[in-house]
């Protein structure tokens, strides 16, 4: 961790008026961003308290395409720790430039400061369910009777309200609110845990379940689609080009083999459904051709 200095405060002074991320960079040498501390795999803390994910690698990697840009010979990347309820508001705000996690991609915000990065990955709704209660819950049903855990402010959690009017909802929130929703259903006091699917296999494995003999991911197929993109400052073309271009690039796309390659037959089934029902503009494959 070297790298990065970290800051948890939202004090720093807001980006400079009319200033492009570029301008600000070259200015004060210091690109700040900000990364989840709770969404496995993307930024979490390891068994040992160590901040790691996908997203921790891709700031390592934009950092060296920033000095290249600006022909610079090192900058400072400055990390601050988003939550789900601070993360539009620390790019909106101007406290950092770039924020990293799974973020749905959603046409319709209340930010008007803030915009998405093209798409890296897709993902859907799916319920995490103990082995032994799979006769009794049916996806395809409203699941009356069905205590389901899911976290505050999420379009998992709009999805769920909508799709199981008949079920009962049980919201986490909070930093360990997925650790707590998994918990709690590993201790029986719910049936479910809905979240993306890449993100309930993530704090599956955190937490050393028996995936596919104790516990299951339903349906295999998820409920609906999303496409996680990074959240930019809107109005800044530049700027969002070179996140872009970061994407996509070799570098990138080893680093998504790294962190996501082991555990894609877990999930390849989703990411090829989500591609057939066209969530994004992305031509097709282009996410999959990510992971190969």
């Amino acid at each position: 961790m070297s790298l990065f200095g970290l800051y948890f405060s939202c004090s720093t002074p807001l980006l400079a008026q009319n200033k492009t991320v570029f301008q600000e960079i070259q200015r004060t040498g210091l690109l700040k961003v900000a990364v989840r501390e709770d969404a496995v795999p993307f930024g979490y803390r390891d068994l040992n308290n160590n901040w790691t994910g996908i997203c921790l690698d891709f700031m390592a990697l934009l950092k060296q395409e920033v000095i290249r840009k600006l022909d610079r010979p090192t900058i400072l990347v400055k990390l601050f720790k988003s939550t789900l309820f601070n993360r539009f508001d620390l790019v909106d705000d101007g406290v950092v430039y770039l924020e990293c996690g799974p973020n749905s991609i959603r046409a319709n915000l209340d930010y008007k400061n803030v915009t998405f990065s093209e798409p890296f990955l897709l993902t859907g709704t799916q319920l995490l369910i103990r082995e032994a209660d799979k006769s009794r819950i049916n996806p395809n049903s409203s699941l009356p009777g069905i205590t389901i855990g899911v976290l505050r402010n999420t379009t998992n959690l709009q999805f769920i309200r909508e799709k199981y009017p008949e079920a009962t909802i049980q919201e986490f929130q909070g930093v360990t609110g997925r650790l707590r929703g998994v918990q709690a259903l590993r201790q029986e006091k719910i049936d479910a845990f809905a979240s993306d699917g890449i993100l309930l296999l993530g704090e599956a494995l955190l937490q050393n379940l028996a995936l596919g003999t104790d516990y299951l991911m339903i349906p295999k197929i998820p409920l609906n689609c999303e496409a996680y993109g990074l959240i930019l400052p809107n109005h800044d073309p530049e700027w969002k080009a070179l996140v872009d271009e970061t994407i996509k690039n070799y570098a990138a796309r080893q680093l998504y083999q790294k962190w996501i390659g082991p555990v894609l037959p877990e999930i390849e089934s989703a990411i090829k459904y989500c591609e057939q029902q066209k969530t994004t503009p992305l031509e097709n494959n282009q996410i999959n051709d990510q992971l190969e």
